[in-house]
Formats: structure tokens, C-alpha cells, sequence
């Protein structure tokens, strides 16, 4: 379906909904999509200059473009929902460019019942695509982190191991890569372990001044330097058994949600974010939502750049390709510079992946 031949009416029922139609420019500044979603999306980004020398990129996503207009337009605290339509711009995405039609919700402090109306819309609007009954694939990232924070294991090695799971890996595969780290570096981090913390944040700053090199991967040298001093400081950290084995039974949950309700229990106990999915659970279901038919996988959404809690994706069946989706990101408006978190929530679907419309 081409942007030309998206229906007016699925617009019409945004703004029904409450969702005021916004539009962006297709040309955007390139530093908040690299700041937030990371330097990995440079190689997937059009990137040009404009006639200042700042980096400008054709338009790969829509909702930061619409978290910095709600920013621009007055507090960003408070509530305000938008919904927009076009193309976005993305390296081997449908030839570079691909149509999409999508909403973003800020500010809305009732935030289970603005997840199931988001929810409700995405699947009412698949519906008007011509996918009645998609099925629909649920996570948190709240809940991943739940299990990583509760390893008995420093703050550095946490956080280390939240991008290796973002990344599709584990404990195990974060620990080869280790051992592999240690094997090429080992004598730079014996000598950072022998100088001590400062001296050795010294010692690489300078290497680095010497060789001319100001920044690598966006990182300054001193990033640099305390990403070594982390890892030389976690190589002798033994995770507990007991603790592998909690994070490896959170990571392996796939089932029907009420089922994964149960196992998130037995696995997290009295956790609140346990508490929180429970409570999302029932709101869907007091929306109308088939929650029965939903799937709960621990591993989607944690490869996801700015959501923070509540993921989910359409198919047209189970395992199929998504159509579309969406989720919580309440760190957004933050991360761009506003000073503060703002609850927000939204959904985009593909409309190159549902054909013709009926």
C-alpha cells in the first residue's frame, strides 16, 4: 500500500479517538534519533549535511519527531495525543522508504488505560487494513530488568548485560565475549587493575590524545577509558547458579499470557513490575481485548530502542511477520532534553505489509 492510498477515514478515526493529526518533515536532524536509539542505527540512516555542517538524515522513525514537537509546544508534562501518516526512511526497508501510519500519547497519567485504548486502536485499525483478528505478541522490558537488577552483581555488569540481552544474548554469550575480551586485552587490563582507577582512566585518555583520536563510535576517550576500567573490573565477578538459573527461566517465557502471568510469579515472586503486568492484564481485558488469545515473550522488544515497559507487536498469525507495533517509552521525553519522564505511549503500523485494502 503506498502513502498515496492510505484511507482518509483511519485519520478521521484518530482524531475521533482523540489523536490530533500532525506532520513532520521528511528532512530531520540527526543527533536525537543517534543520542536515543544508538550510533548502530547510523549504518540503516540517510544521512546529508545541511549548509551549517550539522548531520541531517531523511526521517527514520516518527515518534521521536513527535516526542520533540510535543516538547517545542509547551510543558511536557502535560497530556496531548497526535497521530501521522508517511513514509519513513531506513536501509533495506521496503527499497529505503516505507509507508506508515501510527499514534503517540504523552502525558496521560491513567497509563494502563491509555496502554489498552493504544492497544485497542492498533488492532482496530488493523481490522480497517483488512486483519480482523491479528494476532497479537506482548512483552515488558520492566520485567527483563527486574530479573537482571535482582542478580547480586555490581551496577557496571548489569548494565553490560542489559545491551547483550538487547542484543539477543544471555549470561553465557556476555561471558564468552568476555573470556574472548580478556584473551585479545589481557595484558591492557592487568595493567589497569595495577594502576588503579584513576591512573589507568589517565593512562588510555592520553593513548588516545597521542593517536589523534578525539572520539570512536560517538564515545569520547573518556567514555572509552571507563568502559575498560568497567571491564577489567568485572572480570573476576562470579555470577551465583541460582541467580543464572532465575535469569534464564525469565528469558525463556513464551507462552499464552495468562499462563506467563503464572510463570513471571513462580520466577519474580513478589516483584512489582509482576504486579504491574497482572494489573495490565486485567485492564486489557476490561477493554474488550482478547487477552486469552495474546502470546508473552520475554525476549521481545528488548532489541527496541526507547521502550521501557510495555511492548507489542501485530500479525496476521502467530510467528508471522509483524504488521506493526508499539509500546510504553516513559524515558522519552527526558532522554530528548525535556528534564523530566512523561508517561508515553503509542503504536506504527507497516502499511506496506498488509496489501490492498478489502
Amino acid at each position: 500500500m503506498t502513502l498515496a492510498a492510505i484511507p482518509s477515514d483511519l485519520l478521521d478515526r484518530f482524531a475521533a479517538a482523540g489523536f490530533a493529526h500532525v506532520q513532520f518533515g521528511v528532512l530531520q536532524p540527526a543527533e536525537p534519533f543517534l543520542d536515543v536509539m544508538g550510533e548502530e542505527l547510523r549504518q540503516r540512516m540517510f544521512l546529508t549535511s545541511d549548509a551549517e555542517g550539522r548531520e541531517m538524515c531523511l526521517r527514520p522513525d516518527f515518534t521521536i519527531p513527535a516526542a520533540l514537537a510535543h516538547i517545542a509546544a509547551g510543558d511536557p508534562a502535560r497530556s496531548a495525543s497526535y497521530a501521522y501518516a508517511g513514509p519513513v526512511f531506513r536501509h533495506g526497508a521496503n527499497g529505503g522508504e516505507a509507508p506508515q501510519i501510527g499514534v503517540e500519547s504523552f502525558g496521560r497519567a491513567d497509563r494502563l488505560e491509555a496502554e489498552a485504548e493504544v492497544l485497542a486502536l492498533a488492532v482496530e485499525t488493523s481490522a480497517a487494513l483488512g486483519v480482523g483478528r491479528p494476532a497479537i505478541r506482548i512483552g515488558d522490558r520492566a520485567l527483563v530488568d527486574a530479573a537482571i537488577l535482582a542478580l547480586d552483581a555490581p551496577v557496571s555488569l548489569k548494565r553490560r548485560l542489559k545491551r547483550e540481552i538487547a542484543h539477543g544474548g544471555s549470561l553465557e554469550t556476555l561471558g564468552a565475549a568476555a573470556r574472548g575480551d580478556d584473551a585479545n586485552h589481557a595484558g591492557l587490563y592487568a595493567a589497569l587493575e595495577a594502576a588503579g582507577p584513576d591512573a589507568a582512566r589517565g593512562v588510555i585518555e592520553d593513548v588516545l590524545s597521542l593517536a589523534g583520536i578525539s572520539a570512536v563510535g560517538g564515545r569520547t576517550p573518556g567514555e572509552i577509558a571507563e568502559r575498560f576500567i568497567e571491564r577489567a573490573a568485572n572480570r573476576a565477578i562470579v555470577v551465583s547458579n541460582a541467580d543464572r538459573q532465575k535469569l534464564k527461566s525469565v528469558l525463556a517465557i513464551d507462552d499464552a499470557a495468562p499462563r506467563a502471568l503464572d510463570r513471571l510469579k513462580t520466577a519474580l515472586g513478589g516483584a512489582p513490575q509482576v504486579a504491574a503486568f497482572e494489573q495490565r492484564l486485567a485492564a486489557f481485558e476490561k477493554a474488550g481485548l482478547a487477552v486469552e488469545e495474546m502470546r508473552f515473550s520475554a525476549r521481545i522488544g528488548q532489541s527496541l530502542d526507547y521502550y521501557d515497559g510495555l511492548v507489542f507487536e501485530l500479525a496476521r498469525a502467530a510467528g508471522g511477520e509483524p504488521l506493526g507495533g508499539g509500546g510504553r517509552y516513559d524515558g522519552l521525553i527526558a532522554a530528548l532534553g525535556a528534564g523530566a519522564s512523561s508517561p508515553g505511549v503509542g503504536f506504527a503500523l507497516w502499511l506496506d505489509r498488509f496489501g490492498g485494502r478489502p
